[in-house]
Formats: C-alpha cells, structure tokens, sequence
C-alpha cells in the first residue's frame, strides 16, 4: 500500500521497441511489452511511489485509420465500425478515436486501436509495481497538441522520426486528416520522401519536425532539405515531450477506460478505504467484547489504548488524503480546472463539436465546430451555459465561417 503524497505527472513515450522519458533525452531499449514493465520499473526504482504517468502509446501494433463514422459517442462508433475493425469489440484490445469532424456532408474520425492486446496488461502490471498510468494517448494526438501556433486556414503537419520508425499528423486545410506510419531500415528515407513531396507543393505550409536525436536529424537533412521552408520548425524529442500538451480526460483519443482505474489518487482512496474499514471492524469488536465482560483484563485494556492511538493516526491519514484530492482537483493551489472541464463536459449540446481546449495558466481557449443545421445562436446558447454570471471563469465567443467558432476566456482572480 502506498500512501505518500503522489508525484507529478511523468510524461513517457512507449515508440516501438524503446521508452523515452521526458527532460532526460534519454531513451531505454525493451524486448517486449514484459520486458518495457522491467525497464519502466527500473527507471524509477528510487522514485516515491505510486509515481503519476501519462503515457504517449506507440508500439508497431497500434494502427490509426481515418474513417468516416456517425456523429455520436463512443459506443455510437463501435457498433458502426466493429465489423470493419474486431479490435473495437475484443475487450483486451485498446482504442480510441479523434473527434468526429463533418466532412463533405458526412463525418470522419482517426480510429486508433491495437491489432494485439497489450495496454490493458501493461498499465495493470505497472500500477501493480507502483507507477500509475493515469492516461495512455496514441502519438496522433500527442503530436497534434505540439504545435504552440496555429495557422490562419488551421492546416498542421507534425512528423516524428527516430532510426527505424517515423510518425505523422497531417490535418491539411482540406480537412481530410491521416496519420501516415513509417517502419523499417528505410523508415527515414521514405519520410524525407514524403516530406519533400508535401513541401515542394505547399512550401508556406506550417510543419513541426521532430528528431530523436542529432544523428536522425542528420540522416534525414540527407534526404530532405528544409532550409528556406519559413513554415519549418524543429525541436528534439526530448523538448517535445517536455511541452505541457492539453490532454483533457474526456477526450476521445483517451486510450485507457475513462473510469481512472489505474490513478495514483485512486490508489491512496482505496488504500486508505480498506485501512479505515479494518480499523473500524476492530472497534466493533473490542467495543462488544467491553460491554459482555465488563471485568476486562489488563490485557483487554492495553489492546484498547492502542486501537485508539491507531484509530487517531487513520484520522489524520483521512484529513491528509483530503487535502491531497483537493489539491489534484484544483483548490487553492491554482485555478478550478476540473471543474470547467466538468462544465465543458456536461453542458456541450449534441450540434457541437470539440477540437481543442487548452489551458494556460489562467488563460482558457476552446475550439469547435458548430453543426451545419444548428441554430446560428447554438455558439452563443452554450456559452451562456458553460459561463454563467456566478461562473468563476469567463468566457467570450468568436464565430467563423463554416460553422467554426472559438471560445476564449479566463478563470476570475
């Protein structure tokens, strides 16, 4: 049992056959999901436990697939789409999707799931040894949340390569989004490739590169030049995974159940649960055994004088795990960011859709779509909901074309 105060959110990334761990640069080498566990374990054998982890997921039998889907929940999606793709009806295999975007009179979704189980068994594993996955996410999304500007028409391209392996995110202003996977000793070459097609016919398009290291860097400059390309950035993996991503639990892509089986806070609730309910059973019975034999022995006594020592050590245990959950959840030490996502969650009608919501500091933007037979007031009728008058965050809203809106906004000093 662990009841320590919980650490910070440790953001790894699972790519392949390697775990890189952010603000470290350093990367370890497993042979299998067994051994990742090892190596995970390993890494922060020195660390308190449970140690917070949210996990970017991306071993070669995690495919993303753009499809077009109904508008609905994710229930909605894996009756549609089950005969198509049987992971999402094989309890044992993880999977998640993008937003459901309106498409060409339709709607389409990125699907992400495993051909093979082995997130479930891996983050159970791990809470097991005392690291708590409280999030898994596909490198889709993570690689979607890195850029910190958007361009005017909203088209992003974010490609991560290392040695044998090459990821993108393409959401072109087309709107027709993919995410192109590259595997072998030829990974490199053919994301240079691909790379140079999309820039020598779009060369002021927006691109975020993203290198292992300084060797990747180098064999893909072999292939691709991207000097001259304005819209080019690169950074390295390591400051990559060091970017604060907004990763909202309620987002689709979530990979994980959305009940936090496998949180450090879940582990000191339920730990402390069990401990105080032991305790309480004890009471009973000494209490029982006091009032049939009313001559206790010495003995009796000693054994009571004890429990209420125990019974007072669990009460401050009770007053320390509340104060912890209160500061997870927000209260004094910072704004009530669960509780906006709580109100964002509960109050977005069905004719909405979410892409983003990100939170900086005291700052607050959201970006949707509105649908195309929605009221023209549907933007404005939920913010009014998402931000009443006693709200402690404000929010105003900004409506484009095509239905595209922006809510910006800030939590009240």
């Amino acid at each position: 049992m662990f009841i320590s105060r919980p650490s910070e959110p440790r953001t790894v990334l699972l790519w392949g056959d390697r775990w890189w761990f952010a603000g470290t640069g350093v990367s370890a080498e497993f042979a299998d999901l067994g051994g990742a566990v090892e190596v995970l374990v390993a890494h922060y054998a020195n660390e308190p436990k449970p140690v917070r982890i949210r996990l970017i997921f991306q071993p070669d039998a995690l495919e993303t697939e753009p499809v077009a889907c109904p508008q609905g929940d994710r229930a909605t999606l894996a009756a549609a789409l089950a005969g198509e793709f049987p992971s999402l009806c094989n309890p044992q295999c993880a999977w998640s999707h993008e937003h459901v975007l309106p498409m060409g009179g339709d709607f389409a979704t990125l699907l992400h799931f495993e051909t093979t189980p082995g997130l479930i068994t891996l983050a159970t594993e791990l809470a097991r040894r005392g690291l708590a996955v409280e999030s898994a996410w596909p490198m889709a999304t993570f690689l979607h949340a890195l850029p910190k500007e958007w361009s005017d028409s909203g088209a992003v391209t974010v490609v991560a390569v290392q040695a044998q392996r090459a990821v993108a995110y393409r959401h072109p202003a087309d709107g027709v989004r993919s995410v192109p996977v590259w595997l072998g000793e030829s990974a490199v070459a053919e994301v240079g490739e691909w790379l140079g097609e999309l820039l020598a016919q779009s060369p002021e398009e927006p691109v975020l590169l993203v290198c292992a290291d300084a060797d990747t860097a180098t064999a893909l400059g072999s292939f691709v030049s991207v000097e001259g390309y304005p819209g080019v950035e690169q950074i390295t993996l390591n400051e990559a995974l060091a970017r604060p991503g907004p990763f909202p639990r309620y987002h689709p892509a979530q990979l994980l159940p959305r009940t936090p089986l496998f949180t450090a806070q879940g582990f000191l609730i339920a730990a402390s649960i069990v401990f105080l309910l032991a305790g309480a059973w004890m009471g009973t019975g000494i209490v029982r055994t006091s009032l049939a034999e009313r001559a206790a022995t010495r003995d009796q006594q000693a054994k009571l004088s004890a429990l209420r020592t125990e019974v007072a050590q669990l009460r401050e245990n009770a007053a320390e795990i509340s104060a912890l959950r209160r500061s997870l959840e927000g209260g004094a030490a910072g704004p009530p960011c669960g509780a906006l996502l709580e109100a964002v969650a509960t109050t977005v009608p069905a004719s909405i859709t979410l892409t983003s919501l990100r939170i900086t500091g005291r700052t607050v933007a959201i970006e949707g779509w509105a649908a195309p037979d929605a009221l023209p007031t549907a933007v404005e009728v939920w913010r009014s909901r998402l931000a009443p008058a006693n709200a402690p965050w404000t929010v105003t809203a900004k409506v484009g074309a095509a239905g595209a809106f922006t809510l910006n906004g800030g939590f009240r000093l």
